[in-house]
């Protein structure tokens, strides 16, 4: 039997979040407290850990070391690769961190872009520190990671920052076991880091301060696109209506909403309700952007202008040093500090993110008035993330900045390397080896032609990075995706099988792999999804395997003519379900819907003769008819889930819970369930011609919808046993909508399991598509 107290060597690899976070650093301190000898090494496979000490404070140290790791650590596995005796008589070894080593296969959790720390701020805002006033300041618990990282193991010389040698001062605290920007690989000051620089539209460099500069421009209404640490932002004063207006007439952006960054939890609270899980969720290290419903007594900020389709508003706090310095006047500046500024993706309208100085004025010239550009190397662009609090738990809508490059861990390995190409609507692509899925940041709406070589691009780096080369490539059903093309394209490139995966199968199994299984009942509502009957499906109960489903319930089909014409211009949609249930509307009311009688006619045509008037399950389809009977869709929609943005909102104002019976639906099976809402619209038709409230009807639909979701869960249940429901699908981000559904199922004895670090909505598909190629 060894002895516990015998010197021993152990050789480990610990692999997680362990690069980038101030690991290495924190292992030497915890081993040199514990007068233990030995090393560690960044390796591209993780972190490789030598031990010397007796093989009882070894084990001690192991036992109690995921308790002390840094706060953004993760700690996935340690394995012991080998041991072997020491010698008890040689003088104790201090312990090291040795240079960096690479291996062949990453395995290794990159850490994603963390908001600015509490101690990095204050030295900021210290006119007493080196550092007062640098916008590039971090530590090993804050600031860029994956947005600078060039290769790997995760090392100063691995990233953009190796343009920019440590000077004496900064290479002293680089050394020091004893200061926390020990071995921190992105730490810079004023001396030898980047530098601001502030130009024109045209590029040109001016000459005053560029901080002072780019407040003051602020301050008189200028818009000025700032370069952040995933690419740039445009930022206007959010007070100034003008102002706001020419950044959407000069984006291209009518009605979506702008995110506004604000000064402190304070003054959000002044705009808007915050509940505890909100405030923390916006404080979290990630610090998205978090959905807030605004206050009614709120004045002076525009937020018709800001958020014109509903009473929500997307707020964020500052993320960066350069962000906190935007909103406080460093000594002899003038201008006054910011409450909040109007910080929105830097982006022609569709189009990706910009992230180089040249392209950026080149793309946003005629956007921006100003340039606030640095001299630091974007190697990969990372839009800010978007989340919301349901039932007090976080929930990611757009996963980028401060969640990716996070793995998804699977319960097992997939049996091939799987490259996953997403949708075409915030699409994300994913890459799935051993017994992980990566997910890549969003990336965005494919309709331009620059957003699939963005796609491609940062697919191609990604693939690099990790040293991987598919074996399968999995794309959506549909075969005119941009993102099916492009897979169809890289799967010949590759010469590897091509696997098409159902989009609702996708959805799914991505809620279910969050939830750690891969098989189980789900609802899946949402806009659009190609079925495997060649229909538009978007309001499925399916019953799913990873390599299978079968369709349970949905939606009675509904016509749209003139097909993508009637998805943006909802009233289309509107005509084409009376055309099918027969209820007519007076000219009165087409005239108040801005429909003439004569187009209703030719629309009501094209449906009767099957005219270009494909028939479509999706649920997001009735919520747009609806909002058009109602007469709050917008004669075009201007970006996606629009018309049902605004009956949400409609909905939200009705106040009376006595007043708001859900609409009425038949359900009649045809091999599957079948939820008919012809009565329903002429119910509506009735109840509107009777003079009821909108919003009366509006929450009414809401109900409805909620009650025949229900029902439809309950019949999976019954027909397979299985109690557990999966709620996915763009859909599911109606709060409202889920604020009634979710105690109705749990009322009727199901336990519903919702989305939260996976993106309900198609960012999140990808990762289903990884998971059927990966098992198939």
């Amino acid at each position: 039997m060894n002895d516990p107290e015998t010197p021993v060597r152990w050789h480990l690899l610990i692999t997680g979040v362990v690069q980038g976070v101030g690991f290495r650093p924190a292992l030497h301190r915890l081993a040199t407290a514990a007068h233990l000898g030995g090393w560690v090494e960044n390796r591209s496979g993780g972190v490789h850990l030598a031990l010397i000490g007796a093989e009882s404070a070894l084990q001690a140290f192991l036992t109690t070391l995921p308790e002390r790791i840094p706060a953004q650590a993760r700690i996935d596995s340690i394995d012991l690769l080998a041991q072997e005796p020491a010698d008890p008589d040689a003088a104790p070894e201090p312990f090291l961190i040795r240079p960096s080593q690479a291996s062949a296969a990453p395995r290794i959790s990159i850490p994603p872009d963390l908001a600015v720390c509490p101690e990095c701020l204050a030295e900021i805002m210290d006119p007493a520190n080196r550092r007062h006033g640098y916008p590039f300041t971090s530590c090993t618990a804050c600031g860029p990671r994956h947005t600078v990282l060039e290769r790997l193991p995760y090392d100063r010389a691995n990233t953009s920052l190796r343009h920019f040698p440590l000077c004496p001062a900064c290479q002293a605290e680089y050394d020091d076991p004893a200061d926390r920007r020990f071995h921190a690989e992105s730490t810079a000051c004023p001396r030898c880091g980047p530098r601001l620089n502030l130009t024109d539209d045209h590029g040109h460099p001016l000459p005053d301060p560029p901080l002072s500069a780019a407040r003051r421009a602020l301050a008189e209404g200028k818009i000025l696109a700032v370069r952040g640490l995933g690419g740039y932002q445009l930022m206007v004063d959010p007070f100034n209506r003008s102002a706001i207006d020419r950044l959407r007439a000069r984006k291209n952006r009518p009605d979506k909403p702008l995110a506004v960054m604000a000064a402190s939890l304070e003054i959000i609270a002044r705009y808007a309700h915050l509940s505890p899980a909100e405030a923390d969720l916006l404080r979290h290290p990630s610090q998205p952007v978090v959905i807030l419903d605004t206050r009614a007594e709120a004045t002076g900020l525009p937020l018709d202008r800001l958020s014109p389709d509903t009473a929500t508003l997307g707020v964020m706090l500052p993320t960066t040093p350069l962000h906190h310095l935007l909103f406080h006047p460093l000594p002899e500046d003038p201008t006054p500090p910011f409450d909040l500024l109007v910080a929105t993706s830097g982006n022609p309208s569709g189009e990706p993110l910009c992230i180089d100085n040249d392209e950026a004025v080149t793309r946003l010239g005629e956007v921006a008035d100003l340039f606030l550009q640095h001299d630091r190397d974007i190697i990969r662009r990372n839009d800010d993330s978007v989340a919301v609090a349901l039932e007090s738990a976080p929930q990611i809508w757009r996963r980028a900045r401060g969640f990716v490059p996070d793995t998804v861990r699977l319960a097992s390995p997939l049996g091939c390397d799987v490259l996953a190409m997403g949708a075409d609507l915030k699409n994300t692509f994913a890459l799935g080896f051993d017994d992980r899925i990566l997910l890549s940041p969003h990336i965005g709406d494919l309709r331009a032609a620059r957003s699939v070589d963005a796609l491609e691009s940062t697919l191609r780096s990604l693939l690099a990075l990790w040293g991987r080369r598919p074996d399968v490539v999995a794309i959506d059903l549909h075969p005119d995706m941009q993102s099916s093309r492009l897979g169809e394209r890289l799967a010949d490139a590759f010469s590897v099988p091509l696997v098409r995966v159902q989009h609702h199968h996708a959805h799914a199994l991505a809620c279910m792999v969050e939830h750690g299984v891969e098989a189980g009942l789900a609802l899946v509502f949402d806009g659009v999804g190609l079925g495997t009957d060649g229909l538009a499906w978007g309001a499925e109960l399916l019953h799913v395997t990873p390599v299978d489903f079968k369709r349970l319930a949905t939606f009675a089909p509904a016509p749209l003519p003139g097909g993508d014409q009637a998805v943006s211009r909802p009233v289309r949609q509107l005509i084409g379900r009376l055309a099918s249930a027969h209820p007519e509307l007076s000219p009165e009311r087409l005239a108040a819907l801005g429909i003439r009688p004569e187009e209703a006619g030719i629309w009501t045509e094209q449906v009767q003769r099957g005219l270009n008037a494909p028939l479509s399950h999706a649920a997001g389809r009735l919520f747009d008819a609806f909002a058009a009977l109602l007469g709050v869709a917008p004669e075009r929609i201007t970006h996606e889930g629009q018309a049902a943005i605004r009956l949400e909102s409609l909905a939200r104002t009705w106040r009376d819970e006595t007043e708001s019976a859900p609409y009425r639906v038949r359900l009649r099976s045809e091999g599957l369930m079948l939820v008919d809402w012809a009565e329903s619209f002429k119910w509506g038709i009735d109840a509107l011609a009777m003079g009821a409230p909108p919003a009366r009807l509006a929450l009414g639909l809401h109900r409805g919808v909620a009650e025949a979701a229900c029902r439809m869960a309950e019949h999976g249940a019954a027909t397979t046993g299985e109690r557990t429901i999966y709620l996915s699908g763009g859909v599911f981000m109606n709060r409202l909508l889920n604020a009634l559904l979710l105690p109705l199922l749990r009322r009727a004895g199901l336990s519903p399991r919702v989305h939260g670090r996976i993106p309900p909505n198609d960012n999140g598909v990808s990762l289903g598509q990884a998971l059927v190629a990966g098992r198939g």
